[in-house]
């Protein structure tokens, strides 16, 4: 079993890792494109070098100015996107790097408030089994009880009379002429009519015999009323003895020495706050980086395209492959020599450029990758799961499923249910001792959040200040 905050860095390490098998992979594309620069400069050099033998044979000028032309034009292009790569790599690689510093200082933090917060727990965990034995505390601990099952009772109660008026008054309200006699306030000062319309309603009440039901109805929806208040005020009294005790068990917690212990755990917690903004604002620019370099990788450009494309038209051109025909069909050494190279050029333009479509094919899979994986990030903190007292059991699964992620069998889906099955939120110590411990970024004695944001702790008591506060007594 291991906490949330270390299950949240597990994912935080496991999307760096990808994103260094990114950068790998996007240095590997910059040396592949210079490689292809490389063979392209030869092979343009090998045409011009036979070009040079066999003037004669071809209209030598123009051949060669286009060839000159094409090789500027196309060396350029991919000199130009391989400078796009390694500025993309170089920027995501220092902003990733501050992201990764970040995380293990927000890690750090994490681990700091953990501890913080530990030294509450065990300090109101030790103060909840002393304070057992004092006079003072049973008798207010006896008062909860004893109001406690007071007002159970009286809730119980007024639940009962509650039914009772639903099932009883079904019978008065189907005669319609109750009802109407109901409505209109016979019987009570409230009643207005002329002496005809009195004469009229006094023979419906009498034939309905109003005079003996109203005040059985009456009573039938007054007397839950009157339970329900009387349970509201037993539920105050309730209130009222528990913040007593609680009274009691803060100035044991503060005798103890919770205070300097609560303001430790406002100053940790309110650390970790920066740290979460400083990651989220670092995330933000790799954010950005991650896409700049995805379209650096991805970048079909049209003019790389276009200047590849004239170089290759150049080569092909009627008189240099004339040339490079008679050269192949010349028992002539130098020509020989020449052609050899330019074949073992062509060999290995294929071979290149067959490695860079694979490579950038692999770095834009991976990044998909990648973003499954921070979807599963942000979903883990979306759910409120990096809370304070969060767990994870089967936390061996975790590297399996982050392997199943990057090879493409699984996706962050699988990540939320390993989470929603695996994750559960303990209790803190002392459980509600001292009327419960309040922390506006998560539920320390209630309420719902997790170990991220804004916040703090709410501090006070008879010790006063601002800040974290472990409730009435703790």
């Amino acid at each position: 079993m291991i906490s949330a905050s270390e299950a949240l860095s597990s994912l935080e390490r496991a999307v760096a890792g990808v994103r260094r098998d990114e950068d790998r992979l996007t240095a590997m594309l910059s040396s592949a494109t210079a490689e292809a620069e490389r063979l392209r400069a030869a092979q343009a050099e090998g045409y011009k070098a036979l070009a040079r033998l066999r003037l004669d044979e071809i209209a030598g000028a123009p051949a060669l100015a286009a060839l000159d032309a094409a090789e500027r034009r196309a060396l350029a292009a991919l000199e130009r996107r391989r400078g796009d790569l390694d500025a993309a790599a170089r920027k995501r690689k220092a902003a990733a790097d501050l992201l990764d510093e970040r995380a293990s200082t927000r890690a750090d933090r994490a681990r700091d408030r953990d501890r913080a917060l530990a030294a509450v727990e065990d300090l109101v965990d030790d103060v909840r089994g002393r304070i057992a034995g004092d006079a003072g505390w049973r008798a207010a601990d006896a008062a909860v009880t004893a109001a406690e099952a007071t007002a159970a009772e009286a809730e119980a109660k007024a639940r009962q009379a509650e039914a009772d008026r639903e099932e009883k008054r079904r019978p008065y309200e189907a005669d319609p002429l109750f009802v109407y006699l109901w409505d209109r306030g016979y019987g009570t000062a409230a009643y207005r009519g002329g002496w005809l319309a009195r004469w009229g309603d006094g023979k419906v009440a009498r034939l309905v015999g109003y005079a003996e039901a109203r005040p059985n109805y009456f009573m039938l929806n007054e007397i839950p009323l009157r339970l329900a208040e009387h349970a509201a005020r037993c539920r105050a009294a309730v209130a009222d003895v528990t913040a007593a005790r609680a009274a009691l068990e803060r100035a044991a917690l503060e005798a103890a020495g919770v205070v300097p212990l609560e303001r430790e755990a406002e100053r940790t917690d309110a650390l970790l706050a920066e740290a979460d903004a400083a990651v989220e604002a670092a995330r933000a620019d790799v954010a950005g980086l991650d896409e700049a370099a995805r379209a650096a990788v991805d970048g079909d450009d049209p003019a790389i395209r276009t200047a590849v494309d004239e170089l290759a038209a150049a080569i092909a051109r009627d008189d240099l492959q004339t040339l490079w025909k008679k050269a192949m069909a010349t028992p002539d050494p130098a020509d020989e020599r020449i052609v050899e190279q330019l074949r073992g050029i062509e060999r290995d333009l294929v071979r290149v450029s067959a490695e860079i479509e694979e490579t950038r094919k692999a770095a834009l899979d991976l990044a998909r990758r990648r973003g499954e994986l921070e979807r599963s990030r942000e979903n883990f903190r979306s759910r409120g799961y990096d809370d304070p007292w969060g767990r994870v059991v089967n936390e061996g699964l975790i590297a399996g499923i982050v392997e199943g992620i990057v090879r493409g069998a699984l996706s962050s889906r699988d990540f939320d249910d390993f989470f929603d099955g695996n994750w559960s939120r303990r209790e803190p110590k002392g459980g509600g001792f001292g009327g419960g411990g309040r922390m506006p970024r998560g539920p320390w004695g209630g309420g719902s959040g997790g170990s991220s944001g804004g916040g703090g702790f709410r501090s006070g008591g008879g010790s006063g200040g601002g800040g974290f506060r472990t409730g009435g007594g703790f």
